[in-house]
Parts: structure tokens; C-alpha cells; sequence
């Protein structure tokens, strides 16, 4: 017999619509539309492929320093001066001055000189932020030091008043060339904004050339709390060093151990490393990323430098890569403990050369003609990469003045073209609606018109609704839209892979100095990560650009479970989904997750709640979605579950 497990009526149960109206969610005797929809287990379609869920993982702003990169130390390496000093550090004591030295650097071309006058104890402190601690956990510190003459220092970290004292040690340093004293300790409570200080009572001068504080747990000089939350996103893809950076960034530098490696910056460039005053200390390297890549078990992607720079140099980075053991390259990489080539498939040559190319980049002809130079060099390298093309494809617009030179020129060399895209930018949209359609009716169109026009497989690498903000349920909105328009449409657009800019404090994940959480957008991939791998299941009738319902629909390779991502594009009225499954019965104990705007803005942000299924049969699904929300339904057991 076909027995009801329960009923999901046309309009709201009487629980269901108390909640909505409690939320302001629902007007008053408002009718809950039903959109009904069959789906067939029985006639997968394409694999969705994780290549579509990536992000940028730019070294940026605050993507890595005080985002993924576990230093605690601001201007670390004293690269980012003023007045002959370097900013975010103070002289203590009475009498001590401090100031850059040129003629005794460290690490790049400068250190911080220290004059004490006795008998007062003087030093150098900093107090900020990211000077983070929770009480009894475990700390490293690293000083890079010179003196000239015998003497004591000590380190001191207290909380932001100076009262509690979190951990102290002391170190006897002689003179000579540049000593390393490192250790680690416990800190003794929790403090914000807490406060470092380096000191000593002898009179005189003594250097310090560099400075490092992490949590003593950090994954090669990053946050483990942080690569937890990458984790829930699950990025198919990251890309490093990311788009306007990658044209400063100098690998081989990043093969130095990481108190050597020269800053970057300052860039000219207010937008890229402005939380950090124009500089990159370079924490992040080749074999760090590659590191977190496995970690994350995602796919590497590399932007290639073409300014002021040469064919040959990006080449051994691809050597350096995937070249084998009996390589140049390929040998330095095995001898520093990776005798396995990373196999690294997708290549960018530059980013957005049109805007930000230096040395006459920024010329069509001439980026044209170096373009085909570098490709042939990395292509000796490794003939079987994926290669991507700096197109100009910013906005939804072809440009060809651009365009047409670079394909003419390199275009036999190169496998893909680059589109970026960021919607407030263009379209400047007024509310929620705008938000939750763009992806059809502008994003879609525009990639059609790119595959008709330009017929290369498309690599979506910079999207968003905006770069250097924190998500909203406008950004969330947007983030399902593209997903759910990627999952079943990227075989026929000809988008092999696309990459959110960017995952860390602009979007996907918030990172404060004491801890990291989803943001917006993070909470709409953790939800439709889902689909990665599966098959697509063909939706009747299908979503459209005027439905009020936008939805997407895969089987897990198993064939025991379907998940659908569904999307309310109506700010007005909840609406219902209703589901007639073929193939595949629905067993209880399926769920639903809603993601629920506290206020119907673009500014606000989402409540994560359980939905309520109505199943009828195993064969039919009934899901209330309120208004602007976004659900993600599992119909079948998780995996853990069904092994019981």
C-alpha cells in the first residue's frame, strides 16, 4: 500500500506558517505557489566536475597574512618603512632608539637597529591584531639576532594593558654573525591585541634581522583552523599565487627556507596588499601550497609571471613542477624531499595584462607576441599541461582589439581562455532578485556568446558579486545561482573549470585572530559541494530564467543518494518544490538544510536551519523554501549510516 509518511499541502502547515510570519518571512494569507518537477534515476547524464567548485587562493589583502598564514608578527622582516622606521614597531626604554639599517641586512635590504642606553632596559614592541592567544596552547617564536658585543635579551608577550604577563624568556646572545633563537611556550591566558617586546639592559647596538610567532600546531606556516574550514568548502581547485599578485610573485624565492625569502612590495598597487602596508613577507611557497593542495585533496592551478621577466623562468617553474627527477628542476624538487613530480595541469599565462601588465605588457601586439614565446617555453617543459590564455573577457565583453592578436599570435599554443567577472561592478544590482537571477540572465548568455564566438574551453577563473568585502545573503545568493547554472550547463557552455575570488575573508570564509568561520558564500559551497562527482540529473521542465524555483539535481556514484540544491528567487513568498522521483525510492531519515536570510537585503545574512520533508511513497518530495532562501535536500541515507 502506498502509505503517507506525511502531507505537505498547497499552503504552509499551521507550524510552518506561524515560524514564517514570526520571521517576517511570509505576508499574511499569502498562498505558497508549487512548482512540481520529475526527476529519473534511471538516465544520468554528465559528471559534475570539482574543477567547477575552485577558488583563488590569492596572496592578497588579508587572504594570507592574517587569513590562511599563521604568523602572528606584522612586518616580520621590517620591509615596510617610514621615516627610517619600520611600521607597526616602537622603540621602549628610555633613551632606545630604533631604526633601518641598510648596511646590515638580514633578509632583503634592511634590518631593525637597536641603541640601548643603561642602565633603563630598551628594545622594540608591537601591539596589534593579530597578536591573538588562548591560554595553554602551545606557541613557536623565531629571532634572527647580531650584537656587538655580549648581552641578554628578553621577550615578553602581555595581554593589551601590559598586566598580565602571557610568557616570558630570556636569551644570551654573543657577538658574531646572525643567531637563530627559537623555542616555544605556553601562553598563560587569553589576551587580544596583545603585546611583544623585545629588550635589553646592556647598553649599545644589537640587530634584529627577522621575527616569527605562530601556533607551535601551524601546517607548514598555516592556520589548521583556517584548512578546516577550507575543508567544509571543499575546493576542486585552488589557484596560487592568484591574478594581480602573480605578476611580483618570484618562485624560486619561495624555495628559500622562510626567514630568507625577500619581501614583495612594495606593488604601486593601493587594492593588493593594503592590510599589510604594500608588502608580502612570502610565507607561502611552491611546496607549502602544493602541501595544502594534498591536504585539501584538490587540484593545483599556477599562474604563470609574464612581466618583467622571461620565457625561460616560468618554464622552470613547470619544471620545477612536473618535470621528473632527471631534470634540472625536477631534481632540485626531489632532493628537497619530493621525488614525485606535483603534476600540475592547469597553467595561466598572466593576469589581466590589459589592466596591470608592467614592461608593455599592457599592449595588445606586444602581451600577443610574449604570450607565445612563454607558451612555447612551458609547453618544452611539459607538452601535456592545460594552458590558459590572459584574455580579455572582463565584464560579459569581447574585447578583440585585445583578443584577436593574442589567439592570432599564441593561439595554436593554448588550450583556454580567461573570463572574469564580478557583478556589482557591471550591473550594480538594487535587491535580492537581481542577486539570485544574475547567473541566467546575464552570466549565462555571456558565456554563450564566448563559446559561439571564440570556441575554446572557457576557464571562469575570477567571480564574485565583489573582491574585498565579507559575504552577504546578496553574495550567497549569487554563489548558488552560479553553482547550480555550472552543475548543469558547464559541458555545453564549454566551462572547464572556474574559480571564486576568493575564499578567504572576502566571501567564503570570515578568519579573526581567535578563530574562522563559513561566511556567506562559504555556506552555499559547503552545501552544494554535493554535486562534485556526481552525475547531473535531468530536471522536467526545466529551471529557467523566469522561474521563481532554480534548482539542480545529481546522483552519487553509489546510486543510493540525490541531491538537489534549489533556490527561492522570489523575495515575496515561500514557495514549494515538489518532486516525482522514477528509479528511486526516497528511505526516511533523508534531510533538507535551509539557508534562510534574516532579513530580506542584499547586506543581511543567512540562518542555517533543518527543513522539514513531506515524503509520500519514497516517490514523492515536497520541500517549503521561504523566501531568498537556499536549500540543499540529501534524499537517501549519508554514507556512515547506510555502512551501520
Amino acid at each position: 500500500m502506498n502509505q503517507q509518511r506525511s502531507v505537505k499541502m498547497k499552503l504552509p502547515t499551521p507550524w510552518m506558517l506561524g515560524w514564517l510570519l514570526a520571521g517576517g518571512l511570509l505576508p499574511l494569507a499569502a498562498q505558497e505557489p508549487v512548482t512540481r518537477v520529475a526527476l529519473d534515476a534511471a538516465q544520468p547524464g554528465p559528471v559534475i566536475s570539482p574543477l567547477l567548485f575552485g577558488h583563488n587562493l590569492e596572496v592578497t589583502r588579508r587572504a594570507i597574512w592574517s587569513g590562511l598564514g599563521a604568523e602572528m608578527v606584522a612586518n616580520r622582516k621590517f620591509a615596510a618603512a617610514a621615516n627610517g622606521m619600520a611600521k607597526r614597531w616602537a622603540a621602549t626604554g628610555t633613551g632606545t632608539t630604533a631604526a633601518l639599517d641598510d648596511k646590515t641586512p638580514y633578509v632583503g635590504k634592511t634590518s631593525l637597529r637597536v641603541q640601548v642606553v643603561a642602565p633603563d632596559p630598551g628594545g622594540i614592541s608591537q601591539q596589534q591584531a593579530t597578536l591573538g592567544f588562548r591560554q595553554n596552547v602551545r606557541y613557536k617564536f623565531r629571532w634572527w639576532l647580531k650584537t656587538e658585543a655580549d648581552r641578554s635579551v628578553r621577550m615578553r608577550l602581555t595581554d593589551q594593558q601590559g598586566v598580565k604577563v602571557l610568557a616570558e624568556a630570556d636569551k644570551a646572545i654573543q657577538p658574531g654573525e646572525w643567531q637563530l633563537w627559537s623555542g616555544e611556550f605556553v601562553a598563560a591566558a587569553d589576551a587580544a591585541n596583545a603585546r611583544l617586546e623585545l629588550t635589553s639592559n646592556a647598553p649599545g647596538a644589537f640587530w634584529v634581522g627577522a621575527v616569527s610567532l605562530q601556533p607551535a600546531d601551524a601546517f607548514h606556516g598555516m592556520r589548521r583552523d583556517v584548512i578546516e574550514q577550507l575543508r567544509l568548502i571543499q575546493p576542486g581547485s585552488l589557484r596560487f599565487p592568484g591574478g594581480c599578485y602573480s605578476e611580483f610573485y618570484r618562485w624560486q624565492d619561495g624555495l628559500l627556507p622562510v626567514d630568507l625569502r625577500p619581501p614583495i612590495g612594495p606593488t604601486g598597487l593601493d587594492f593588493l596588499l593594503r592590510d599589510s602596508d604594500d608588502v608580502d613577507t612570502q610565507e607561502l611557497g611552491t611546496d607549502e601550497f602544493m602541501a595544502l593542495c594534498r591536504e585539501l585533496r584538490c587540484a593545483p592551478a599556477l599562474t604563470l609571471r609574464l612581466s618583467e621577466t622571461t620565457p625561460a623562468d616560468a618554464a622552470g617553474w613547470v619544471e620545477y613542477c612536473n618535470g621528473s627527477a632527471q631534470t634540472k628542476w625536477g631534481k632540485l624538487r626531489a632532493d628537497r624531499g619530493q621525488p614525485q613530480p606535483y603534476a600540475v595541469k592547469t597553467w595561466f599565462l598572466g593576469n589581466e595584462l590589459y589592466l596591470f601588465g608592467r614592461g608593455g605588457l599592457n599592449d595588445p601586439n606586444n602581451c600577443a607576441r610574449q604570450s607565445k614565446l612563454f607558451a612555447e617555453a612551458v609547453r618544452q617543459a611539459d607538452p601535456s599541461i592545460h594552458l590558459t590564455a590572459c584574455t580579455n573577457l572582463v565584464g560579459g565583453n569581447n574585447n578583440p582589439a585585445w583578443n584577436t592578436p593574442l589567439l592570432a599570435e599564441a593561439g595554436s599554443l593554448i588550450d583556454g581562455i580567461s573570463f572574469h567577472d564580478y557583478m556589482q561592478a557591471s550591473r550594480k544590482p538594487g535587491n535580492l532578485k537581481e542577486f539570485a537571477t544574475a547567473a541566467t540572465t546575464f552570466l549565462w548568455p555571456a558565456l554563450q556568446k564566448f563559446q559561439r564566438e571564440l570556441a575554446r574551453p572557457i576557464l571562469f577563473d575570477e567571480w564574485n558579486t565583489v573582491w574585498g568585502y565579507p559575504g552577504t545573503v546578496g553574495m550567497g545568493l549569487y554563489t548558488a545561482g552560479v553553482l547550480n547554472l555550472l552543475c548543469r550547463e558547464a559541458d555545453t557552455l564549454g566551462v572547464a573549470q572556474a574559480l571564486f575570488f576568493q575564499p578567504l575573508t572576502e566571501g567564503a570564509i570570515t578568519v579573526t585572530p581567535m578563530g574562522a568561520e563559513l561566511d556567506e558564500a562559504g555556506k552555499v559551497f559547503a552545501a552544494f559541494s554535493a554535486h562534485q562527482g556526481n552525475r547531473l540529473l535531468k530536471i522536467t521542465p526545466a529551471s529557467s530564467a523566469e522561474a521563481d524555483l532554480d534548482l539542480t539535481a545529481s546522483l552519487a556514484p553509489d546510486g543510493k543518494r540525490i541531491f538537489v540544491t534549489v533556490i527561492n528567487r522570489n523575495p515575496d513568498s515561500a514557495h514549494t518544490v515538489e518532486l516525482s522521483l522514477d528509479h528511486f525510492q526516497v528511505p526516511a531519515g533523508s534531510t533538507a538544510e535551509l539557508l534562510v536570510p534574516v532579513a530580506l537585503e542584499p547586506q543581511a545574512k543567512f540562518a542555517q536551519r533543518e527543513g522539514t520533508l513531506a515524503l509520500t511513497g519514497g516517490k514523492l518530495v515536497a520541500l517549503s523554501v521561504p523566501p531568498c532562501a537556499v536549500a540543499r535536500l540529501c534524499l537517501g541515507l549519508p554514507a556512515a549510516k547506510r555502512a551501520e
